[in-house]
């Protein structure tokens, strides 16, 4: 549930803050895809003026998270065909940045992304903790690109489909799937066996999109 941000933003920072505030909500899924947006409501939510959430607004709408229309604000929202292509883009963005990742790959890097899927396949693991280790995997390897570049692109991607994996995580009994996945990726880093690597991540991905489209209640045909 979306918590009010009260006094905690300055004036000073106002723009700044209220605008990861709101993107905040709307790459978590708080703000759904589809969802009618209202300055007033949410400068109040925010605990500012008006003047700030319009300055959000603007660059959310920039960032492709906002369509603002002459009468209308509302979140974006993907159709099924959408969907897919951009996980489409994230997975070519991916395929290249294992490829290069996989290249200098230590077994410090093999040691630290274990203990990320350790902790997220305990039984213990909530939902919303498992949506930060499965992301905080994929960025522990990527990073090893040292490619600022190549990095900001793949988070623009994520951002776009982040409501829709909140969908994903709401949809399924459990992760075991997902994990089961993660542990043949990390075997594949482990063994540096790039061709095996991509396919299995090509499969990642699509399962994850149909398992989004699945719920939306659109399912494409693959293939």
């Amino acid at each position: 549930m979306i918590q009010s941000a009260g006094a905690g933003i300055t004036i000073r920072t106002a723009n700044d803050e209220v605008y990861k505030l709101l993107r905040l909500w709307i790459t978590s899924g708080e703000l759904a895809p589809g969802s009618k947006l209202s300055i007033r409501p949410l400068a109040e939510m925010c605990g500012v003026s008006t003047t700030p959430v319009r300055e959000a607004l603007k660059q959310l709408q920039a960032d492709g998270l906002i369509v603002a229309t002459r009468r209308s604000l509302t979140v974006t929202q993907l159709d099924p065909t959408h969907v897919r292509q951009v996980f489409q883009i994230r997975l070519r963005l991916e395929q290249l940045a294992s490829e290069w990742a996989i290249q200098v790959v230590t077994e410090d890097d093999i040691r630290d992304l274990q203990e990320i899927l350790d902790q997220a396949g305990r039984d213990s693991t909530t939902p919303p903790e498992w949506h930060e280790l499965n992301q905080e995997f994929h960025r522990r390897f990527y990073d090893l690109t040292r490619s600022p570049h190549l990095l900001e692109l793949i988070q623009t991607v994520w951002d776009r489909v982040e409501p829709y994996l909140a969908i994903y995580a709401s949809s399924v009994d459990d992760f075991d799937d997902a994990q089961q996945q993660h542990l043949l990726l990390l075997e594949h880093i482990r063994s540096r066996d790039l061709a095996a690597l991509l396919d299995e991540l090509d499969r990642h991905l699509m399962y994850t999109a149909d398992t989004i489209m699945r719920a939306l209640g659109k399912t494409e045909p693959t293939g």
